[in-house]
């Protein structure tokens, strides 16, 4: 028996070296006609046969392929350019950009090329070459991050590549239209570019980028703090995978990923160690050398962060440390520049990791990361404060606050947006499902009565036409009403959180400033007193920016005229107010959304008019309260600001005005200033 598996053993070592050796010697007789080929034509049918001939010889004798095929694709196309068959040129162009993105990793390089033959793109005839042309350009362009001219490069692919039959090039450019969105944090573009490409992933039964777009999606949900639903997305991706024949270790080393990232954000740090071990033994047997270097990386930064043991993050930085090629690449430069400063700060060298940080800021600056410049400002924050350099931890800790409240206003907005998508899908589904039920319905009526059933079939068309017209209606009615309560339940909660944020930041925070000014005081350190002085002021500001509680002490009466005279005090615009006693007219909650109201007004007008005065009306009337704010500033054309989409102010506007039961009526005409209207009833 044991005789017989060695010879087995034999048999099967000599056919593989025996192909080899074929497959060496076919290039070798290759290169020897393209040498010694004069003829132009001939010379392109071999060096076409020459670089499939090493592309199959790839997984037997990788290094020989890394060498050589990018060598004779070039002179190919060369010589198509020279022939003028630029058709030809622009296909192994596409070909050539994929082995220089994913083999040797040269973006620099693929970019040339396609420049350089996007230059003759008038003389290429067949669409799908010029749309994969202009996909290897977006890819490109995606590697280097270069993320805005990615987007214009997919969109171009997109649509030329939809007038063809190449469904498979048109998926993928959706796809990664759809990732380059989620990249530059437009995650509503995001999700529906990845619905979009879903239902042609199924339409060629493709379930590893199926799976792919399920790991896409569960990032978004992650982004949103979904964790629920993230975790759901990924578990369907990883039965996708699972399922097939040969998986992907690379991409289920990259779900493990995520769950360790999803995990850390909820403090699970037990979990997250065990998701990330289990993803390297993913990445071990993947063939991906970059998803590898990846989960070192991540390793590395939980060791040093989260567990304090800077030994063994050490162990997973050398073996990034050993390639240069992927420590200086777009993304390996950031995983190495992070891996380091965390490293550092672990060790408690503070000063070693702050070069490390800034370097990391200057990226995420160039690629509009907000959630990567708050963790790397609170790092230089705690960095600086370490090494008892005050003012330069406190420059970076106010970067952090505004940082930080811009994150939570762009997550407030994408949260609301998400739902409003996800409505939209719903909608769409629903009607899908009404017209193909229509269709089910017609096709099942018996063939013998075919004729007969002509006229009956129009009236019962009509029929239910006119049931699906009134049923869709009363669908969109009662969606549309969860919509207005859901927005409405969203700025309450707002509100209620703000409000324990504010009493928070007064009681606790505020206390603990005194308490930190008197020690510092009877230090006699005038100066830090000073600073800490400001410190309590700007808290203060939160605080009542948060919730005005001088609400519930003078009324709303008195609060509205003081902010008012505030704004008129430290901003370069006249305001006069006309204000009437209604105190008492409304309950809390209603008061403090009417407060909101006017605030909110004079946000806009701040940020938007360019005015020098405004005006403010508020009369106590016999049915209600009649609010009129006025400015002088440069207007805007109401109806398309009431369709812009980006509108936000105004959106809140309408939405505490539903709430209040209130009309609301904008008057408004380019460089003739705003006047908005509220007329809120006292018995809603």
């Amino acid at each position: 028996m044991l005789k017989g598996k060695i010879y087995i053993c034999i048999v099967a070592v000599t056919l593989h070296f025996y192909s080899f050796s074929q497959e060496n010697e076919g290039v070798t007789r290759l290169v020897d006609k393209v040498e010694n080929t004069s003829g132009e034509i001939e010379k392109l049918y071999l060096l076409d046969s020459l670089s499939k001939t090493i592309a199959l010889i790839k997984s037997t004798d990788f290094d020989f392929y890394k060498k050589n095929y990018a060598k004779y694709v070039l002179q190919y196309i060369d010589l198509a350019q020279t022939l003028d068959s630029i058709d030809l040129a622009a296909f192994q162009t596409s070909k050539l950009t994929d082995h220089y993105l994913k083999v040797v990793r040269r973006p620099d390089s693929a970019r040339i090329i396609v420049n350089t033959i996007l230059k003759d793109s008038g003389k290429i005839k067949k669409k799908s070459n010029l749309g994969n042309l202009y996909a290897s350009q977006g890819f490109v362009n995606f590697q280097i991050a270069d993320l805005e001219k990615a987007i214009i490069d997919f969109r171009k692919a997109e649509k030329i590549l939809s007038k063809t039959k190449d469904t498979l090039s048109t998926s993928k450019v959706i796809y990664y239209t759809g990732h380059t969105h989620q990249r530059l944090g437009d995650l509503t573009n995001a999700i529906l570019r990845y619905q979009q490409v879903n239902d042609l992933f199924v339409q060629l039964r493709d379930t590893t980028y199926m799976a792919f777009n399920k790991i896409n999606i569960s990032y978004i949900f992650s982004q949103l703090s979904l964790f629920d639903e993230a975790m759901r997305a990924r578990k369907e991706a990883r039965s996708l995978l699972t399922s097939q024949k040969n998986p992907n270790n690379s991409a289920l080393s990259q779900i493990s990923v995520m769950d360790y990232r999803d995990l850390v954000k909820q403090k699970k740090y037990d979990d997250a160690e065990t998701s990330l071990l289990k993803a390297l033994e993913f990445s071990k047997k993947g063939s991906s050398y970059k998803s590898d270097m990846f989960t070192r990386a991540y390793l590395s930064v939980f060791y040093s962060k989260y567990k304090n043991q800077p030994e063994i993050a050490r162990k997973y930085i050398d073996t990034i440390e050993q390639d240069a090629d992927f420590r200086n690449g777009p993304d390996g430069q950031i995983v190495y520049l992070d891996i380091m400063a965390e490293l550092e700060m672990a060790r408690g060298r503070y000063k070693e990791a702050i070069p490390f940080l800034k370097q990391k800021r200057e990226a995420f600056l160039k690629m509009n990361d907000v959630q990567s410049q708050l963790d790397v400002e609170e790092c230089l924050y705690k960095s600086y404060k370490e090494i008892n350099k005050l003012s330069e931890a406190n420059a970076h800790l106010e970067k952090y606050m505004l940082l930080k409240d811009s994150l939570y206003n762009i997550k407030r907005s994408n949260s609301v947006i998400y739902y409003q998508t996800l409505y939209e899908t719903e909608k769409r589904e629903n009607k899908i499902a009404a017209q193909k039920a229509s269709i089910e319905i017609l096709e099942a009526k018996d063939e013998a009565k075919k004729n007969l059933m002509i006229f009956g079939g129009i009236g019962l068309s009509l029929l239910f036409l006119s049931i699906y017209l009134y049923r869709n209606r009363i669908f969109l009615m009662r969606n549309k009403k969860l919509q207005q309560s859901f927005l409405q339940e969203l700025l309450q909660t707002q509100e209620r959180v703000s409000k324990r944020i504010s009493k928070d930041l007064h009681d606790s925070v505020g206390q603990s400033l005194l308490l930190i000014k008197n020690r510092v005081l009877k230090n006699k350190d005038d100066k830090t007193a000073t600073v800490v002085d400001g410190v309590i002021d700007e808290v203060r500001e939160i605080s009542r920016t948060l919730h005005p509680f001088k609400l519930e002490e003078l009324g709303l009466t008195v609060t509205l005229q003081s902010s008012v005279e505030k704004i008129d005090e430290n901003y370069d615009i006249f305001i006069s107010a006309e204000i009437d006693d209604i105190d008492k007219v409304f309950d809390q909650e209603r008061e403090i959304n009417i407060y909101r109201l006017v605030q909110e007004s004079f946000n806009n007008i701040l940020k938007h008019s360019n005015a020098r005065s405004a005006e403010i009306i508020v009369r106590n009337k016999d049915q209600d309260i009649e609010i009129v704010i006025k400015d002088n500033g440069k207007g805007f054309d109401v109806s398309k600001e009431k369709m812009a989409a980006s509108k936000i102010g105004l959106k809140t506007l309408a939405e505490r005005s539903k709430f209040l039961k209130a009309s609301f009526n904008i008057l408004s005409e380019i460089d003739k200033g705003t006047t908005l209207i509220f007329n809120i009833p006292k018995h809603a």
